[in-house]
């Protein structure tokens, strides 16, 4: 709910009559469970994260050593990306828009983090910890884990949100079976030569 409207028009272009007609209540229902249309909007950036930090959840349940993890990281989220399309471009919104939040800061000095911040900062966080843990085994080169972070995210989040120019460049829809299979390995080869040591 919500997620489709986010992800074409980002915050500042759809107002709550249109979200509550799109699900089919009234203004004033949807105000009585949402309160403010900012609130709806963590809520909903904070379900697609959910969707992210379980399947990334599960994948550590699987330890190995930290170029497999690595491997297996980024399938699950390439995996769940794949699984409903206004996902990845509601998320690269949330993070390049300025608007409604405030720069997300992850140790926020003075002001109650949203729940989606919270668990944005906990995949990040895993993730470093991986890479991290990667660098001090010497499986991984020395590298800024900050950029690394960022080069993934970029790697795998862009290519989602890319639409008509990503299925332009690929020559089929981005969420075909062997696109999604293509971009997995290209993801993982990409990240793993300029990781390892």
């Amino acid at each position: 709910m919500g997620e489709s409207l986010f992800a074409a028009r980002g915050y500042a272009g759809v107002g709550m009559r249109e979200i509550a007609a799109s699900v089919g209540l009234s203004k004033s229902s949807l105000f009585h469970h949402f309160p403010t249309k900012l609130v709806f909007y963590g809520e909903v950036l904070d379900r697609a994260l959910e969707r992210l930090e379980r399947a990334l959840c599960e994948e550590t349940e699987h330890p190995g050593a930290p170029a497999e993890q690595l491997d297996h990281w980024i399938a699950s989220i390439v995996g769940t990306l794949a699984e409903s399309a206004p996902v990845a471009r509601l998320l690269l919104r949330s993070m390049v828009d300025e608007d409604p939040f405030p720069p997300i800061e992850f140790e926020p000095e003075g002001r109650e983090s949203m729940p989606f911040e919270r668990r944005l900062e906990a995949v990040i966080d895993r993730f470093r910890r991986l890479l991290e843990h990667g660098i001090e085994e010497g499986v991984f080169r020395p590298v800024s884990v900050g950029d690394a972070i960022q080069t993934t995210i970029g790697a795998i989040v862009f290519h989602f949100a890319s639409g008509d120019l990503g299925e332009a460049l690929i020559g089929e829809p981005i969420f075909s079976g062997s696109a999604v299979e293509r971009r997995r390995q290209e993801v993982s080869n990409f990240i793993r030569r300029g990781l390892l040591a």
